[in-house]
C-alpha cells in the first residue's frame, strides 16, 4: 500500500510517524484503500477519536560550584600529607588523570555527621536551579504529576519559548568574572582556578510515551581559545603553543544520581577483591626499576587508603605462570596482608576474575557492594604451559576450593571442561582470548547483584593485542565497567593509589570518568545523539562500550517520572601554568526517541520536537 498521492502525508517526517502514527489515514492504514467489501452486513460506531500519543522532554537541575569563597567557613583544604579517605569528615576529587597534579581534598569541620556537613557544604554552594521561586540557588520540591501540567515550572529546553527567555544547557565560558546569572549560560566560569570544583545535576521527564535517552555536548569551538601566551603560561614545560590545555587538565565525572542530590555517594559497605596480575612481563629490574617492588607498594597503598570503619572489606588473588594463586578471603584492611607473589610466564585473567567474584559471592555481605579490582600490565594469555586444550584454574582460602571456570555461561564453550580459546604458547594476546575474557567479564557485571569491576591498566601506551586492537581500548571497553578504568605507570601507583580507592568505593554507577576533553569527544559521538542512557541500571549495558541497540539497554519510564544524571568537574592542584588564559566553551544536552517501535538504534537529531526531543 502506498500513499504517494496522499497530499496530506508529504509533511510528515520518519521521526513523525514513529512519533504518534497521529494521522488517522496512517492509523487507520488499509481501511478503503484498494479492498472490497466481502461482508454484507453493516454497523456504524460512531463518535470515535484516535489521539497520538505525546513524547516530549522537560529538563531542570540544581547546579553548585565552589572557588573557596562561599561555603568557606565549613571546610578546609586538607594538606597533602594528611590526605586519608579513612577521615570521615573528608571529601575527595581525585587527580589520577594529571598524576603531576594532587586531589582536591577537604574537610568538614561542622559538628554534624559527614552527610549532613556534606549537605550543609551543598547547600552553601548551590548557585543556581529550576525551578527557583525564592531564588535561593536551592531547586524547590515538585512531584512526578506537577510536571507534565506545568505546574512544576520545568523548562522545554530548546523550545522557541525556552529560547525567547534565554534558558539552554549550553556552556560557553564566557571570560567573565561572574558566575550564572539569569539567562547565562547554565556553566558560566570566567576564572577557574586549580582547586575549584562544580557540579550540576540534570533531570529529565519524559512526558507521555516513554523512550530511550541520550545525553550529548560539544566543544563550542566560538568560545573556546587558548587566549593570550602569558610569559608563566610560555615558560611552562607542559604547554604546547595551540593546544588548549584546559580540557586536558579538567576532570570530569558524570553519574546516574537516583537520589537527585548532587553527590556521588561513596559511604556504604563495599567488599573489593583485588586480582594481580604476577605475569612474566612485569619484572624486577626494568631499565634499572623495580616493577615488581612497585606494583607491590601500590597495592599496600591502595588497601591503606580504604575505610576501616567497618565499612570495608578486602581480600586478592593473584594470576601468573599459568595458574591462579594466592588467594586470601575478605577482611579488614588492617588485617590484611598481601600474600608472597611470583612473577613468571602468561596472564590467566579469566580465572582471576571468576574467582574474585566467587568469593565475593560466598563471602560478601548481602547490602555490600562487589568490587573486582583488576591490575594489569597486559591482555588476557593463558593455558597450562600450552599443553592442556582445555585449561581450568583453582584456588583455596579457609578450607573452601574454588575452580574457573564455575560453570556455563563462563567460558566460549558451555559443553566443554574449561577455556577454550587459551593460546599460550604462542605468546601472543588473540582475538579468542580476548573474546572469551571478554565474557567471562560480562557474566560477573550482569544482573542487579553483579560485580562492579575495576581496572588499573599499570602499562598505558600503546601495546597491540591480536587482532590489531590496542590494550588501553580493550581494558576499558570490554573488561572495565563504565567509567571505572585507570591508568597510570605501574612506578607512580602508590602515589595514586588513594585517589584510585576513592574511585572504587563509591556507590552510585559512574559511567565516565576522565578529562573534560575525552568527556566531549563521548558526548559528541553516535553520530551527534551523545552516550546513551539505559533506563535500568540493573542490567549489564556499558554506556560507553556497548551498542545504542544492545539488548540490556531499557528505555526511561514516561509520565514525567524524574531521572536525574549528575556532571561533575574539578581541576586539581597544580602549578597550572600551562591553562593561564585558556577558555572552554561546551554544550550539554539530552535527546531523546520514543521508545515504542524503535529499539535504541537511534537516528540523527533534527531540529524538532514532535518525535525525538533534544533538550
Amino acid at each position: 500500500m502506498t500513499h504517494d498521492n496522499d497530499p496530506k502525508l508529504h509533511s510528515l517526517s520518519r521521526r513523525r510517524v514513529l512519533a504518534g502514527l497521529g494521522a488517522v489515514g496512517i492509523a487507520s492504514a488499509g481501511a478503503g484503500v484498494g479492498t472490497s467489501a466481502f461482508f454484507s452486513d453493516q454497523e456504524n460506531f460512531e463518535g470515535n477519536e484516535l489521539t497520538a500519543g505525546e513524547l516530549d522532554m522537560l529538563v531542570d537541575w540544581e547546579e553548585h560550584y565552589y572557588d573557596g569563597s562561599d561555603g568557606r567557613d565549613l571546610v578546609e583544604y586538607v594538606p597533602q600529607d594528611e590526605i586519608d579517605i579513612l577521615d570521615d569528615n573528608q571529601y575527595i576529587l581525585p587527580a589520577v588523570e594529571t598524576p603531576d597534579a594532587r586531589p582536591i581534598a577537604l574537610r568538614f569541620l561542622g559538628d554534624g555527621t559527614f552527610q549532613e556537613n556534606k549537605d550543609a557544604f551543598w547547600d552553601a554552594t548551590s548557585i543556581e536551579a529550576l525551578p527557583d521561586s525564592d531564588d535561593d540557588g536551592i531547586q524547590d520540591d515538585f512531584s512526578d504529576d506537577q510536571v507534565c501540567n506545568g505546574e512544576a515550572g520545568l523548562t522545554n529546553v530548546g523550545s522557541a519559548d525556552a529560547e525567547s527567555r534565554g534558558e539552554g544547557l549550553y556552556a560557553p565560558n564566557r571570560t567573565t568574572n561572574e558566575v550564572t546569572a539569569p539567562g547565562d549560560p547554565l556553566i558560566n566560569l570566567g576564572d577557574v582556578k586549580p582547586g575549584d570544583f562544580g557540579e550540576v545535576t540534570f533531570s529529565f521527564h519524559l512526558c507521555d510515551n516513554p523512550g530511550y535517552v541520550w545525553m550529548n555536548g560539544m566543544l563550542n569551538e566560538e568560545f573556546t581559545s587558548e587566549g593570550v601566551l602569558t610569559e608563566p603560561e610560555r615558560n611552562d614545560p607542559d604547554e604546547e603553543e595551540g593546544v588548549v590545555e584546559l580540557l586536558d587538565e579538567m576532570e570530569v565525572r558524570i553519574w546516574y544520581d537516583p537520589d537527585c542530590d548532587n553527590q556521588v555517594e561513596r559511604r556504604g559497605e563495599v567488599d573489593i577483591m583485588l586480582a594481580i596480575d604476577t605475569s612474566g612481563s612485569i619484572r624486577a629490574d626494568e631499565d634499572g626499576v623495580d616493577e615488581q617492588q612497585a606494583l607491590i607498594d601500590g597495592v599496600d597503598a591502595f588497601v591503606d587508603a580504604l575505610p576501616t570503619d567497618g565499612s570495608a572489606q578486602v581480600g586478592a588473588v593473584s594470576f601468573g605462570d599459568g595458574s591462579v594463586t594466592g588467594l586470601s578471603g575478605l577482611g579488614t584492611p588492617d588485617s590484611f596482608s598481601l600474600p608472597s607473589l611470583s612473577f613468571e610466564s602468561n596472564t590467566p585473567m579469566p580465572g582471576a576474575i571468576d574467582i574474585a567474584d566467587q568469593v565475593l559471592d560466598d563471602q560478601g555481605r548481602a547490602d555490600a557492594l562487589p568490587v573486582v579490582v583488576v591490575v594489569t600490565d597486559g591482555g588476557p594469555n593463558y593455558g597450562m604451559d600450552g599443553d592442556n586444550p582445555d585449561p581450568s584454574y583453582s584456588a583455596s582460602v579457609g578450607g573452601t576450593s574454588y575452580t574457573a571456570p564455575r560453570g556455563p555461561g563462563f567460558s566460549a564453550d558451555d559443553g566443554s571442561p574449561g577455556y577454550d580459546n587459551d593460546d599460550s604458547a604462542s605468546g601472543t594476546v588473540t582475538e579468542g582470548e580476548q573474546d572469551e575474557t571478554a565474557l567471562v567479564a560480562d557474566a560477573v557485571k550482569a544482573g542487579a547483584d553483579g560485580s562492579r569491576i575495576a581496572v588499573l591498566n599499570i602499562a598505558p601506551g600503546t601495546v597491540e593485542l591480536g587482532g590489531g586492537r590496542d590494550l588501553s581500548d580493550y581494558l576499558e571497553d570490554e573488561i572495565a565497567s563504565a567509567g571505572f578504568y585507570n591508568e597510570i605507570p605501574v612506578t607512580n601507583f602508590a602515589d595514586v593509589a588513594d585517589d584510585i580507592a576513592a574511585e572504587v568505593v563509591v556507590q552510585e554507577e559512574v559511567f565516565f570518568n576522565g578529562n573534560l576533553r575525552t568527556a566531549l569527544d563521548a558526548l559528541s559521538g553516535n553520530e551527534g545523539r551523545g552516550v546513551p542512557l539505559d533506563g535500568d541500571r540493573a542490567t549489564s549495558f556499558d554506556e560507553l562500550a556497548d551498542p545504542e541497540n544492545d539488548p540490556d539497554r531499557d528505555p526511561f519510564t514516561g509520565a514525567g517520572v524524574t531521572h536525574c544524571v549528575g556532571f561533575q568537574w574539578w581541576l586539581p592542584v597544580d602549578h597550572a601554568n600551562q591553562i593561564q588564559g585558556d577558555t572552554v566553551g561546551f554544550d550539554i544536552g539530552f535527546y531523546t526517541e520514543q521508545s515504542r517501535h524503535n529499539d535504541g538504534t537511534g537516528m540523527v537529531p533534527e531540529n524538532e520536537t514532535s518525535v525525538a526531543d533534544s533538550a
